[in-house]
């Protein structure tokens, strides 16, 4: 099984198959690109894909390809090359010649690891050049085309897994619990002064919960948990603001935290106690930061973004609504209780 290390859980075409049994060698691969087109939730969970294609190929200079208009988040704090691709900019039209001149100045690979299996990311592997062009479409017919290596998703397996799962068909092991190079809640949380953090933002606000639902949370959460203060988290967007909730502050163990800039976000989320949060990059950063979260899901499927190996919380219910309050509450009573 040199370096093919599936029976029948993935794609190899027979030219792929060829070079990784007779050619490959990770210590000899020099350039690898990473195509990763997402906002800030997306592009934190990348973050150990790239810690391990770093261990595996030790010598490869590593590219990241974002797009434009997705750079919050980034990790290019561990890779050594980003090369942006331009995206949608309010008042400007970017040609298909400069799109594919754009594409070119990328250069030839070693491998390509399409992380986003967008038509933009389609594109890019249609005219890049690489040894392996690795991916994992949802569409079995680009498995052959654009992607000469592919392994399978699933929406029941949590998705860093399904990006890991390509460096597993090469042969490499990667680490558990994983290596996201953040700060890391289990050496920071404070035991003095707790506190848990509260987010009711999103890119989509059909994911969130009502700011009335959100009041009523906070307030029972805040009297259930005298011992813990309780943070509310602002973010950017106008409707993430907390003057909803400006009349809680009557009581001493709740405050309301301004929006923060990432790095700040994140030292603040790996002291937590515990992170409630929807489907939302606010979430991945606990996630990253090995915090303990829990989650309302009923407008996307939770298991995608939900590790196996650690204490994450999904609160939902089998039809799809929004869940009620005394759930939330009690898995929050009972996550703090135990921790």
């Amino acid at each position: 099984m040199k370096h093919l290390w599936f029976e029948r859980g993935a794609y190899a075409s027979k030219k792929a198959r060829h070079y990784l049994e007779n050619d490959f060698e990770p210590k000899n691969i020099k350039k690898i690109s990473i195509i990763r087109h997402a906002a800030l939730g997306d592009q934190v969970i990348t973050r150990p894909f790239v810690v391990e294609a770093r261990k595996f190929f030790p010598n490869a200079k590593i590219t990241l390809v974002p797009v434009s208009n997705y750079m919050y988040g980034i990790p290019d704090d561990l890779v050594d090359h980003v090369h942006v691709m331009p995206g949608k900019i309010p008042g400007k039209k970017t040609t298909a010649r400069e799109k594919i001149a754009s594409i070119r100045q990328l250069g030839e690979q070693d491998i390509i690891f399409d992380l986003a299996s967008t038509n933009r990311s389609h594109w890019m592997m249609a005219l890049s050049k690489a040894k392996i062009k690795m991916g994992f479409p949802y569409k079995w017919f680009y498995r052959g085309t654009l992607y000469n290596a592919a392994v399978f998703r699933s929406d029941f397996q949590p998705e860093v897994e399904c990006m890991l799962d390509m460096l597993k068909l090469l042969g490499h092991n990667p680490s558990h619990p994983l290596d996201f190079a953040f700060p890391d809640n289990r050496e920071l949380r404070q035991t003095n002064n707790p506190y848990v953090l509260y987010f009711n933002g999103a890119s989509q606000p059909r994911k969130i919960l009502s700011r009335e639902q959100m009041h009523s949370l906070l307030e029972q959460a805040i009297n259930e948990n005298p011992d813990h203060t309780h943070v509310y988290l602002e973010g950017k967007n106008e409707f993430e603001k907390g003057d909803f909730c400006q009349d809680l502050l009557k009581y001493k163990n709740f405050k309301i935290q301004s929006c923060l800039p990432l790095d700040e976000l994140v030292e603040l989320t790996a002291k937590a106690t515990l992170m409630v949060a929807p489907d939302t990059g606010v979430r991945n950063v606990a996630i990253a930061t090995h915090t303990p979260t829990v989650s309302a899901f009923f407008a996307t499927v939770p298991f995608r973004y939900t590790p196996l190996y650690e204490r994450h919380d999904i609160v939902m219910t089998p039809c799809g609504s929004a869940p009620s309050n005394e759930q939330i509450c009690h898995i929050i009573k009972k996550r703090l209780k135990q921790n």
